[in-house]
């Protein structure tokens, strides 16, 4: 035997890594999701007021964070299987453009000028959708 791992493993060995976090993934973002429609709600009742600290801002920020410490969290696992593991190398790419992402979200939520939060926001939404095209890939290769 020569130790090294069967393409088979090392795909069973990122499906673990990866399976505890899919759920709480998506919940994270549902969560961000409602957080996001209080706060638009919020801000289209006081219009006025773009980006002045709301509670719902306090709710969004909060529920980005969430989802950014499962992401960080799935992230190391990942990094923690074998390096020439089937799917490894794909679910970094999957987790780093989500973390990315969610980097450029909290960017947008925070900066006060709304031309430079809609340019963030929208780098943001292309990075998320970005992870969620990585991610289908990796479903696949790990079925």
């Amino acid at each position: 035997m020569s130790g090294t791992r069967t393409p088979v493993a090392g795909t069973a060995a990122v499906a673990a890594a990866t399976e505890p976090f899919r759920t709480r993934l998506t919940e994270d973002a549902g969560d961000f999701t409602l957080a996001l429609l209080a706060l638009a709600k919020a801000n289209a009742a006081n219009p006025g007021s773009f980006n002045a600290p709301t509670p719902q801002d306090a709710v969004a920020l909060h529920a980005l964070a969430h989802w950014r410490r499962d992401a960080q969290h799935a992230l190391r696992r990942v990094k923690a299987v074998a390096a020439g593991a089937q799917g490894r190398s794909l679910a970094e790419k999957w987790l780093k453009a989500l973390l990315s992402g969610l980097d450029l979200q909290r960017q947008a939520l925070s900066l006060i000028d709304p031309a430079l939060a809609a340019d963030a926001g929208g780098k943001a939404r292309k990075l998320i959708a970005e992870a969620h095209r990585f991610e289908v890939r990796l479903d696949r290769e790990l079925a």
